[in-house]
């Protein structure tokens, strides 16, 4: 199986997952389940984040990347291939005490298959499909955040989603979803969270987002994104590192 020897430097952390990632098509996809184990290992993570930390050049990197998503958490791209266009990235769902509801994402596909490990907190992943009996959703189609740091949305009308598959999944799961799954998660009271995901390359130009809320327009809608400064990233990775 795939490993990253301990303590190894981020070019060699980068060099494994070009390998990993280039014989996905023929030796498949155990050695991304077994690398993101043992990169989600807490000394692992606390060696490859500290390097971020003290690295103003790659703050200033994955800071240009890196946003704070819609589905509301951060979304940090800590590394990304430079000929196959993999991602690691890392997402953190901050604490919110004050909500004592269950906080649940848009239903949506995504435009490549991933494996996440869950490094911290838990939560509930459901999955759907597109089915008469199910629940009533508006659909839009996401195109991702372009150069003018904005992403779109475009109502696509309605369809049905059937619930397939729920479950709570805790810290030191690891599982690997196709781009085609319809999927969201949800937390209960606010509850922090945080996962490492290895995105293969994209395979489409956009996904399905799925809401039970009615869309206000029929037009497309562009959504300005918000980035972390390289300060703020350096804060950002710190206190996450106080959760182990």
């Amino acid at each position: 199986m795939a490993q990253i020897r301990t303590g190894a430097s981020l070019r060699d952390i980068k060099d494994q997952l070009d390998v990993v990632v280039e014989k996905s098509d023929t030796a498949g996809f155990d050695a991304h389940i077994s690398v993101l184990r043992g990169l989600a290992a807490p000394a692992e993570l606390r060696g490859m984040l500290g390097q971020i930390i003290d690295d103003e050049d790659q703050l200033a990197e994955i800071a240009a990347r890196s946003y704070y998503h819609s589905n509301n958490f951060l979304k940090l791209v800590l590394m990304a291939g430079d000929t196959n266009p993999w991602k690691l990235r890392l997402h953190v769902w901050h604490p919110q005490p004050d909500v004592t509801e269950e906080i649940t994402e848009d239903v949506h596909s995504h435009r490549w298959d991933f494996t996440t490990a869950l490094l911290a907190g838990e939560y509930c992943a459901r999955e759907f499909r597109v089915d008469d009996t199910g629940d009533e959703h508006h659909q839009l189609k996401y195109l991702p955040v372009g150069a003018d740091e904005s992403y779109s949305l475009e109502p696509q009308g309605t369809a049905r989603l059937l619930k397939v598959f729920e479950a709570v999944l805790p810290a030191g799961t690891v599982y690997r979803i196709n781009h085609e799954v319809l999927h969201n998660i949800s937390r209960s009271g606010g509850g922090g969270a945080a996962s490492l995901v290895l995105q293969q390359p994209a395979v489409t130009e956009f996904t399905n987002v799925y809401r039970r809320s009615a869309v206000e327009t029929e037009d497309k809608v562009a959504v300005k994104i918000e980035r972390p400064g390289p300060a703020e990233l350096r804060e950002e990775l710190t206190r996450f590192l106080t959760w182990f």
